[in-house]
């Protein structure tokens, strides 16, 4: 398998966890850090990651990616997600790899579509 199929197959684990609700084959570094739209902080260390992964994956329905570009460990992706809510959104996660494992995860959604029309 080349670098870029490795590579590829990694970030592919993690959209899969996300449609089917279960983190459990993400391949995720000890020390991995997801930095969210919903916390300034990120959520840090592998348990953490793959319960918030688990927490997340049931509000969002038939994650897809667009495109993926790939250059080196990094990643970019262009994703879209049908929230429970039947809003189809876009976005993009942001990959760095270590080896075979990811290390950073950063999310940004524009979910205001979401809420639209909701009272406060």
């Amino acid at each position: 398998m080349s670098k870029r199929a490795a590579v590829e197959a990694v970030v592919l684990k993690f959209i899969e966890a996300l449609n089917i609700d279960d983190a459990s084959n993400v391949p995720l570094s000890k020390d991995v850090k997801y930095y969210t739209m919903f916390s300034p902080n990120p959520t840090c260390g592998e348990p953490d990651v793959r319960d918030l992964i688990e927490q997340i994956a049931p509000f969002m329905k038939n994650e897809t990616y667009d495109k993926m570009i790939i250059e080196g460990d990094s990643v970019a992706v262009m994703a879209s997600i049908d929230s429970v809510n039947g809003i189809r959104i876009k976005g993009a996660f942001f990959f760095e790899l270590d080896g075979d494992e990811i290390k950073s995860i950063r999310a940004v959604f524009d979910t205001r579509q979401m809420f639209a029309g909701k009272d406060s």
